[in-house]
């Protein structure tokens, strides 16, 4: 985990960059967001999960157990003032494309870890307070994803589920109902509230849009505002 940190800050983001659970998007996905969250007075954690795929474990676990592992963590640094400031009950979790997937899968996936304990992080809960979904992929298995339901963490979304913020555009290749379908599972759970916010025209992969990419363009660029507002929605933001 790379420390992106604010003094005294009492929020912290743990950021899953994507590519495809094949390489990560660290710059774009990761480190440029972290700078945003700095910006609004949030600390941040770009997460090195593990890629490519284990031949060995199922779709996804990899991730998962790094995820879970963060949380933990980072909540042993809130619990042992590691982090001078940090509130416990302010810890959040987002990502890009299969970034977006493992934040998906993380919020449903939460009550039990998923590897064998390692030490005393391992005892604090690993639930994201609060958690965002950019441009998110094979997350439901209605059509055209078609994600199995190995894959779709959609459909394991509860009541318990954390806050959530989906982020996609129209024209997206990797289809928009990843969000439309995970944000009616959301409301159909009577799952804490939650935004969708897409847009007619923005691709895939634009991160916030300060790295030229084709297909990018001024409409979806406007959802890091409309995430700092989420934010400030939940008291996290200043």
């Amino acid at each position: 985990m790379t420390p992106y940190l604010v003094d005294g800050a009492s929020s912290l983001v743990v950021i899953a960059p994507g590519g495809a659970y094949s390489i990560l998007a660290f710059n774009r996905e990761g480190e440029d967001i972290a700078k945003w969250l700095n910006g609004i007075g949030v600390s941040a954690f770009v997460l090195k999960y593990r890629v490519p795929a284990r031949a060995n474990l199922p779709f996804g676990a990899a991730p998962l157990m790094d995820a879970q592992r963060a949380m933990g963590l980072v909540r042993q640094m809130a619990a042992k003032g590691t982090i001078p400031g940090l509130n416990a009950s302010r810890i959040g979790f987002m990502g890009f494309s299969a970034g977006s997937h493992l934040t998906g899968h993380l919020n449903v996936a939460w009550e039990k870890r998923t590897y064998d304990r390692i030490d005393a992080a391992d005892d604090l809960p690993c639930r994201p307070d609060f958690s965002m979904m950019v441009y998110p992929w094979e997350s439901v298995t209605e059509a055209p994803v078609n994600a199995s339901p190995e894959q779709a963490s959609a459909l394991n979304v509860t009541s318990t589920t954390p806050p959530t913020m989906l982020i996609q555009a129209e024209d997206d290749p990797v289809h928009v109902e990843n969000a439309l379908f995970y944000f009616l599972a959301l409301k159909q759970k009577k799952a804490a509230p939650s935004e969708l916010h897409v847009y007619p025209r923005g691709g895939h992969g634009y991160g916030r849009c300060t790295f030229v990419l084709n297909g990018t363009n001024d409409e979806v660029c406007s959802w890091p505002d409309r995430g700092h507002r989420f934010l400030q929605t939940l008291g996290v933001a200043k």
